[in-house]
């Protein structure tokens, strides 16, 4: 359904040295607002009271619709498109759409000299165009307001200067102007507020998932077990036991345990559980290295003293002498 919602211009504003009128102004706002009941397309009713959820008014597609909108002189006949947008367009909305409080604000430039003077005469309030889905399901806010339908999926069209306002005079170009409709007590001072781009927030965020989950899928990839990442595993696991058994024995368990946990078994059966108990897996690993290097390691002198012979031990003489006999016992046969 195309609506136009019309607050009072707001905003700090002025004019270029080529006359052009430049300000920032709220545009539109959240929670109830009444229409008539022909603007909804429901001529049984004098009025309609519709709900604007910030979740839809806020949205990141409503909001990325408000940037570089034709700003018209009253609305025009028929939405603004590429093909009309020069027989409509007074000038436009800049692209820094923003929330502000339940507001929504924008930048805008007035560049047609007619629409200047009557900004300036008085006409200065702000109508955006839109399209919506409207759901007709009756009910309260959380504040309490009653509401006849909701609006849904908000798309602007374009932005139209108009004399009448529905928001209120919350809104209007140029506090010099002073243009309020109705008395309003005066407000307790507020420390300005900084406008959030929640439209470049969101995208930041959005931005920072798509870096987490490329991230993700490199480390996924890097983890893939190829063929050739098999045979490295099985055969790093097969040194590991090897060594493990070498140090601890044979016997040593080692079916359904992890590295860690074989390093561990493999250092408490050789040095005992009461010394290997309160080291940490780091001290458990360096004295597996140093228990697996002295396992594989020769000893010279016990190599010499198992192969020397014993002096007065005369079998070990007779049997060194007969093996010496029978190793050159081949040159007496052949001779």
């Amino acid at each position: 359904m195309l609506i136009t919602d019309t607050v009072t211009l707001v905003g700090d504003r002025r004019t270029t040295q080529d006359g052009y009128l430049v300000a920032a102004a709220r545009i539109a706002r959240a929670g109830v607002q009444t229409y008539s009941g022909a603007e909804m397309g429901r001529t049984d009713l004098a009025a309609v009271r519709v709900w604007r959820p910030e979740e839809e008014v806020f949205a990141a597609d409503a909001l990325a619709s408000m940037a570089y909108r034709p700003v018209t002189l009253d609305h025009p006949a028929e939405p603004v498109t590429a093909a009309n947008w020069k027989a409509h367009s007074v000038g436009q909305v800049g692209g820094e759409v923003a929330r502000d409080g339940d507001y929504i604000r924008v930048p805008l430039v007035l560049m047609d000299r007619a629409a200047v003077d009557a900004v300036v005469a008085g006409k200065r309030q702000l109508s955006v165009g839109y399209a919506a889905e409207i759901d007709w399901t009756p009910g309260t806010t959380p504040a309490g307001e009653a509401y006849d339908a909701v609006q849904r999926r908000i798309r602007a069209n374009h932005l139209a200067v108009v004399d009448a306002a529905r928001a209120g005079p919350a809104c209007r170009i140029g506090d010099a102007w002073n243009a309020v409709a109705a008395p309003v007590a005066p407000a307790a001072p507020v420390a300005p507020a900084a406008p959030v781009d929640e439209v470049a927030a969101l995208r930041a965020v959005i931005e920072a998932k798509d870096g987490e989950i490329a991230a993700l899928t490199a480390r996924l990839r890097d983890a893939e077990l190829s063929p050739a990442r098999l045979d490295e595993a099985v055969a790093a696991r097969a040194r590991l036991v090897g060594e493990a058994r070498r140090i601890g024995g044979e016997a040593l368990a080692v079916d359904g345990r992890g590295e860690a946990e074989i390093r561990r078994a493999a250092v408490t059966a050789r040095i005992g559980d009461a010394a290997a108990r309160d080291m940490s897996d780091a001290a458990i690993e360096g004295a597996f290295r140093v228990l697996a290097t002295a396992a594989v390691r020769p000893d010279p002198l016990r190599q010499v003293l198992a192969e020397r012979p014993v002096a007065g031990d005369a079998r070990a003489e007779a049997l060194r002498r007969r093996d010496a006999r029978l190793a050159g016992a081949w040159r007496a046969t052949a001779t």
